[in-house]
């Protein structure tokens, strides 16, 4: 079975043609995958092919629509499928989406916001099969859940998906999450739920866009790291470091650097525990830039320990195991599940 999915984000659309079912014959995959389904059943999966182009959200929405569509014909024409075989078409948007009406209730690609992108790309498509959306972090907590750490975690413990709690965030360029319990993601009743970049780190502390104050995602996220690092830098630091100069000046034994990182450390168990207060999580799993930085993992387990009020009950953290397809991937898990 074939099936298409979406990421789409600020600067670039990308769109993938996946087989599920069994694993290809063709050498040239961009990726293969296992999906854990909620019957524990293992599937094998391929990514046959992929394409993005600039999303050039300045050029209107309309635009943003007719590339989708062009994407996904020219992914069925190159690789000889037929597009009424294409069994479902999944959308991983930046914002919120209303779980009853598609819509997309909030996006920081302010163009898509009060759009309902599943309904207007399958008009522009005209094919008969499902499409949805779903909330970008929520679909990378989805891929990783299902095909990566929840995978992972099942082999290693046999607790299958169905009875798993799986939290995954984002630290990039901002700081995202998503939750699911049980196998669902927790949308809430408007979709907001999962906003975890949006609960409250330090009252009172730095302004955020979202209009509150002392946001996670003003602490978390690559630019907070280096707007912290910018306010302390020595003199004979010319210019402003980025996330990854950080890193490396870390490892140099840099004192402002040191001290910078470990209270970025220190502000990660300490939210990752709150998060832990409230859901108890088997897991959480990690992805975007920062994510990459191994120095992030060192005793953060034990110290997410240390800020719960059940400090001797661990909870595993894991690197992402999906990649740059967890988006396009997360948005296709309610259809992997009915495969």
């Amino acid at each position: 079975m074939y099936y298409i999915g979406f990421d789409i984000g600020g600067t670039k659309i990308e769109a993938m043609l996946i087989c599920v079912g069994q694993k290809s014959e063709n050498k040239n995959d961009v990726l293969s995958f296992e999906v854990l389904k909620e019957n524990d059943e293992i599937i094998l999966s391929s990514v046959l092919d992929r394409k993005r182009v600039p999303t050039e959200r300045h050029l209107g929405y309309s635009q943003i629509i007719e590339k989708m569509s062009s994407l996904a014909k020219e992914l069925c024409q190159k690789n000889q499928i037929e597009e009424t075989k294409i069994q479902g078409v999944g959308l991983s948007v930046p914002g919120p989406v209303d779980p009853m009406s598609g819509v997309v209730l909030r996006s920081n690609t302010m163009v898509i916001s009060g759009h309902n992108m599943n309904k207007d790309l399958q008009q522009k498509l005209k094919w008969d099969c499902p499409f949805r959306s779903e909330n970008d972090a929520n679909c990378f907590a989805l891929a990783e859940v299902f095909c990566g750490a929840g995978l992972s975690y099942f082999k290693e413990t046999k607790i299958p998906v169905k009875k798993q709690i799986g939290v995954g965030l984002i630290l990039g360029s901002g700081f995202g999450g998503g939750i699911v319990v049980h196998g669902k993601v927790v949308s809430g009743k408007c979709g907001g739920g999962g906003e975890l970049g949006h609960m409250t780190l330090y009252p009172n502390g730095h302004p955020c866009y979202c209009g509150r104050q002392g946001c996670a995602e003003q602490y978390l996220c690559g630019p907070a790291l280096e707007a912290l690092m910018n306010t302390r830098i020595y003199a004979q630091i010319h210019q402003r470091p980025t996330s990854k100069d950080i890193f490396e000046y870390y490892e140099k034994k840099d004192p402002i650097a040191l001290a910078v990182v470990n209270q970025y450390r220190k502000d990660l168990s300490f939210f990752l525990g709150t998060i832990t207060c409230a859901l108890d999580p088997h897991y959480f799993v990690m992805g975007g830039g920062l994510s990459l930085q191994k120095v992030l993992y060192e005793n953060l387990e034990k110290n997410i320990g240390k800020n719960t009020y059940l400090p001797n009950e661990s909870v595993k953290v894991y690197q992402h195991c999906i990649g740059d397809s967890a988006g396009a991937i997360g948005a296709l898990i309610p259809f992997l599940n009915r495969s």
